[in-house]
């Protein structure tokens, strides 16, 4: 107990959001939230419905689709629905950045390394140009109108290195996701 409140002494942090969503080619798009706090615990933990775009959203949003799916529908209905707000959003998809439009806390999405994920796949933004950066050993990317978020994820931590592995609570989201989701495991 002592050593949980020295680590959190140590963290200009309370809490952070990590938000993914997938693709499943027949189901749609899942998204996840996770809130943990400074030593990865978990907060608070929502998950979506599959939401499948229709033909005429898909015609009507054409390559900004993804966009329009992860971050004005899936991101915008986690947040809301969460009972705490953390002090930073991280993503793992640029599709999911233009939740940030309608909020308030800054997000930023993380670049991590593709693998084999079956039949989910990671949705991606269609905008040329984000603002990237690197922080704690890690690259990350935010919207240009909002660079200003960099400098949040540079100052989130008290050190050069982040107090906890900020890929891992992904893994966990996806691996909830499959197990509210199971028919996403069957191609």
């Amino acid at each position: 107990m002592k050593a949980d409140m020295e680590a959190n002494k140590r963290h200009k942090t309370n809490s952070l959001g990590f938000i993914t969503v997938r693709h499943h080619p027949v189901h749609g798009y899942f998204g996840g939230y996770l809130i943990v706090n400074n030593l990865a615990r978990p907060l608070e933990f929502h998950c979506t419905l599959p939401v499948q775009p229709t033909r005429a959203q898909q015609i009507l949003y054409g390559p900004t689709l993804s966009e329009f799916v992860c971050g004005e529908q899936i991101a915008r209905a986690l947040v809301t629905k969460a009972k705490g707000t953390p002090d930073i959003l991280f993503a793992d998809s640029l599709a999911v950045l233009t939740f940030r439009h309608m909020h308030p806390v800054p997000l930023v999405a993380m670049h991590l390394p593709t693998g084999d994920a079956g039949t989910l796949t990671r949705p991606e933004g269609q905008r040329e140009h984000y603002h990237r950066f690197k922080a704690f050993g890690e690259s990350f990317s935010v919207l240009p109108e909002y660079a200003d978020d960099a400098a949040e994820v540079r100052n989130l931590f008290d050190s050069d290195k982040a107090p906890l592995d900020l890929l891992e609570p992904f893994g966990r989201i996806e691996e909830a996701l499959m197990e509210a989701h199971p028919a996403t495991r069957a191609a």
